[in-house]
């Protein structure tokens, strides 16, 4: 079955989309048969380089397999075939599933030394708590409220090693060697591959939030949380940990590929008891792109051309594999020793217990490691949509990047010049996109199609890393030695940053309909136009409601995000503690949103499908 179809009547062809994502490393036949009519309404007749490829069937190996396979096709068609094409799958996810085995390999270098614990503090005895980022262009401490923690008793850092599989220099810096995904044949005995050898190895800096309560006799359950693109391990965790805390749990963060600013970021506690102040090292992981210019807080995760953020989700995913055999290896945190802790702090994590959450770009690298990663048997994905580059093409904040991309191919191909009327949207391009379950279109706009097959060429590049492209093994086809996985996906109406129709094609390839939630912030927005207005001074203009409704440092500024907010993260902590899809309504409590007179979410199985096809919420639905 095919989408999305579009049709230039110049060159007089007819493009599409499949309608589901397609298996990796398959053999598909797209067969077109009489049953498509001509513009005359007369059936198609055969096409002649089909016909002589068929009868060609023992000359080429090719048209003897797709004579085959049109054979087999045919025993179930009433119509007969005009034209066919054979092709063959990617493998997806092979490289990532050898990085994964890789980093449990016992002989890894790193296996002596898996983590260490810098030092633990217990927050009732501290004043402050400041992130102070390093770059070039003098970045402004970042305050971690403590306000936002009443649930939370220790913060504990440390680093850990993880293999770095990232090119370090040179024009591909910043990507991951393509490597094969198949055996390679000579002869009758198949070439075996090397083995995967990173360039290096390098710290990764995390924090561990613990509750206030106790730990149970088997420790702390841990939700490891991933961060958005352009977050940090101290932004929107620190809005989630007391909600999680208060369940139980511990939450734990890292600072991902390409994020943190320099290697020299730090954080400053200032005692209570004292005075004193303790600073400890938290080294960020951006990329430096010029020796004097600063460090961003992107920079060394999205890659200029069509690969983007392909590799930096697939090493955020490698370094959450070796952060859950750090915990694993060293018994849940317990024994660690480092500089001020001659003794080893006792964290109490619980490794048997480890589940994930993320949030935005958190939710792209977090499909990559759930559905690879055996250990971790629950997650919830917020914000979470694919492809990629159809993020990019499709939302406000993505359009930048995606008309960058096109520049660069090709100065051409922005087709639209731009306007201050068309400061949000659709400004600089415009590739006639076809959304999903409509009729076809024929194309009426000047060079739409030469853009469109541009973004299908990163499309092709990108889906190594990309999200649809694993979402198929949480749950209908698991990779080899994964088990089935739980999933719980969260995502709202109009979203700005990744819109609704990419969070819903993320959550067909998942088969996730029935453990989905939609949150209808048109219905919340009636009520409480405050709003629309939430806004970061890091996003500009750009109202950033609905997408960071889970978790972000304004949750606590207007009473009803706080809501919505609390409403999602206490869904995902219920859940995790073992209910099996809770209603996050019922947590809207007070007089804000009243339950269930406002049904605020919404099970996806019941949103109308014509509505996920809307882009934002300040756009007439296409």
């Amino acid at each position: 079955m095919i989408n999305q179809v579009i049709y230039d009547s110049v060159g007089k062809c007819a493009y599409a989309k499949p309608d589901a994502v397609l298996n990796q490393h398959s053999r598909y036949l797209l067969l077109v048969t009489q049953a498509v009519k001509d513009s005359k309404g007369q059936k198609l007749q055969e096409n002649k380089e089909f016909k002589d490829c068929l009868k060609n069937k023992d000359g080429d190996a090719y048209c003897a397999a797709l004579s085959q396979a049109v054979d087999e096709s045919g025993k179930n068609q009433s119509d007969r075939p005009v034209s066919a094409s054979l092709f063959t799958t990617m493998s997806a996810t092979a490289w990532l599933e050898q990085a994964r085995n890789f980093v449990n390999q016992p002989t890894t270098p790193y296996a002596a030394i898996p983590a260490g614990v810098f030092s633990a503090f217990d927050l009732s005895h501290l004043d402050s708590m400041v992130w102070v980022p390093q770059d070039q262009n003098g970045n402004i401490p970042q305050p971690v409220p403590l306000t936002a923690l009443p649930d939370v008793g220790k913060v504990a850092f440390g680093l850990y090693l993880s293999p770095n599989f990232l090119n370090v220099s040179g024009p591909l810096a910043g990507s991951i060697v393509v490597t094969p995904t198949a055996a390679v044949f000579n002869g009758p005995q198949p070439i075996p591959f090397a083995p995967l050898i990173p360039p290096g190895y390098l710290p990764v800096s995390f924090h561990v939030f613990l509750p206030a309560a106790a730990p149970p006799p088997d420790g702390y359950p841990v939700v490891i949380f991933g961060h958005g693109l352009g977050d940090n391990q101290f932004g929107a965790s620190t809005f989630i940990a007391s909600t999680l805390a208060k369940h139980g749990f511990a939450t734990v963060t890292i600072e991902i590929t390409g994020h943190g600013f320099g290697p020299g970021g730090t954080v400053q506690l200032h005692s209570r008891d004292g005075g004193a102040t303790f600073t400890v090292n938290t080294p960020g992981r951006g990329i430096a792109f010029s020796a004097t210019g600063p460090v961003g807080p992107t920079d060394g995760c999205i890659l200029p051309g069509p690969l983007a953020v392909r590799d930096c989700g697939r090493q955020t995913a490698v370094d959450l594999f070796s952060l859950v055999r750090t915990i694993q290896s060293t018994g849940g945190l317990r024994t660690i020793q480092g500089p001020g802790s001659p003794l080893g702090l006792n964290l109490n994590l619980n490794p048997a217990k480890l589940y994930y959450v993320g949030q935005s770009f958190g939710s792209t690298y977090g499909t990559l490691f759930h559905s690879v990663e055996p250990s971790v048997m629950k997650a919830v994905l917020n914000g979470a949509g694919g492809t990629s580059v159809d993020v990019s093409r499709l939302a406000i904040s993505g359009r930048p990047l995606a008309a960058f991309y096109l520049a660069t191919n090709n100065p051409s191909l922005l087709n639209v010049p731009p306007a201050p009327s068309q400061a949000f949207f659709h400004d600089i391009f415009n590739d006639n996109y076809v959304f999903r379950d409509l009729p076809a279109v024929v194309n009426n706009v000047a060079g739409a199609l030469p853009i469109q097959a541009a973004f299908e060429v990163a499309d092709w590049l990108g889906m190594l890393g990309d999200p649809l492209s694993y979402a198929g093994h949480l749950k209908t086809l698991p990779l080899a030695g994964v088990p089935v996985k739980s999933t719980l996906f969260q995502f709202a109406f109009g979203d700005l940053e990744v819109p609704n129709p990419t969070e819903s094609a993320l959550v067909r390839a998942a088969g996730g309909i029935d453990s989905s939630w939609f949150m209808r912030f048109d219905v919340a927005a009636q009520s409480h136009p405050e709003l629309l207005g939430v806004t970061m001074p890091s996003a500009g203009a750009l109202p950033i409601l609905p997408h960071r409704f889970l978790s972000n440092p304004t949750i606590f500024s207007v009473p009803a995000e706080t809501a919505l907010a609390l409403a999602a993260q206490q869904q995902a902590a219920v859940y995790f503690a073992g209910e099996a899809n809770p209603d996050p309504n019922q947590f809207l409590t007070g007089s804000i949103f009243s339950f269930p007179k406002a049904p605020i979410f919404q099970p996806l199985s019941q949103v109308p499908v014509p509505l996920l096809n809307r882009l934002n919420f300040l756009q007439i639905p296409q």
